[in-house]
């Protein structure tokens, strides 16, 4: 069964539940966290494709916007980093209602593997294992190279540049909000990406000894900084370098199919 629904929260998120039938349905279930933006419009497709081929194998799996995004309720423009850890809570609640699963994994791209990582400081225990897919692993260094390839873009499609990226970053820290490819930032969620409350503290990470797999996408199938950064802190997370196009930043569609088989192999040999 494929049904799209609404998580009767405050706001309401909308949601796609896959939920196989009883008799193959496995005990383990998926929740598939999307990335930052225009690069969750981007990886739409490619999310859902990955959720059917677990739904086919045998594992529920529910996509969800985050408030102020897609489907879902919300101001995009002054959500903080908190609110989107409750919506996290929140489908994942129903998630293991609907599925009556005993593990709850989750698969996460980007900037959602980075509220992953802050999910699970604030609820030990809840995810079972992490499938990431190139982590965003310091999110005030990732808003600034994508401010900067946003000037880029400005330069590259209208001749100029409107604005600058420091003054950007200004305007942030002096309580305005941006405009980031059609999305309004809001100075509150940047105040929380410089936050040390959501920074990774190293020693107690490499304490927290989280299992699954770590999926880094790349032209030339060589891993990246940020997915070596994730291996070190966490050692026992499997790697896996897949060699593709960065389908998040594409307006077409991207095939994706090694990324897909990659990620199933992991969870059906695994059985996890």
């Amino acid at each position: 069964m494929e049904k799209a629904l609404f998580i009767e929260s405050v706001p309401r998120l909308f949601g796609m539940l896959f939920l196989p039938d009883p008799e193959i349905r496995k005990s383990t279930a998926y929740l598939v966290i999307h990335p930052l933006a225009e690069e969750k419009k981007s990886a739409h497709r490619t999310l859902v494709e990955l959720s059917r081929q677990l739904y086919r194998y045998g594992y529920p799996v529910l996509m969800f916007d985050l408030r102020g995004c897609g489907d879902s309720e919300g101001d995009f423009g002054t959500v903080r980093l908190d609110e989107w850890l409750s919506d996290i809570h929140v489908a994942a609640g129903l998630l293991k209602s609907f599925a009556a699963c005993d593990r709850m994994h989750v698969v996460a791209l980007r900037f959602g593997a980075f509220l992953a990582q802050c999910y699970d400081r604030k609820h030990p225990g809840d995810i079972t294992e992490h499938v990431w897919i190139e982590p965003v692993m310091r999110p005030a260094d990732y808003l600034r190279r994508s401010l900067r390839h946003k000037l880029m873009k400005e330069l590259c499609t209208g001749g100029a540049v409107t604005s600058n990226r420091d003054g950007l970053l200004q305007n942030l820290q002096s309580q305005r909000s941006i405009d980031f490819d059609g999305y309004e930032i809001g100075s509150g969620m940047y105040l929380d990406f410089l936050s040390p409350g959501y920074q990774t503290d190293r020693q107690a990470e490499t304490e927290n000894r989280k299992r699954g797999l770590l999926v880094s996408v790349s032209l030339n199938g060589k891993m990246s900084k940020s997915l070596q950064e994730a291996g070190a802190l966490y050692p026992e997370m499997k790697t896996v370098c897949v060699q593709m196009e960065l389908f998040w930043n594409k307006v077409d569609d991207t095939d994706s199919t090694a990324l897909i088989e990659s990620i199933r192999n992991h969870v059906t040999t695994d059985s996890i």
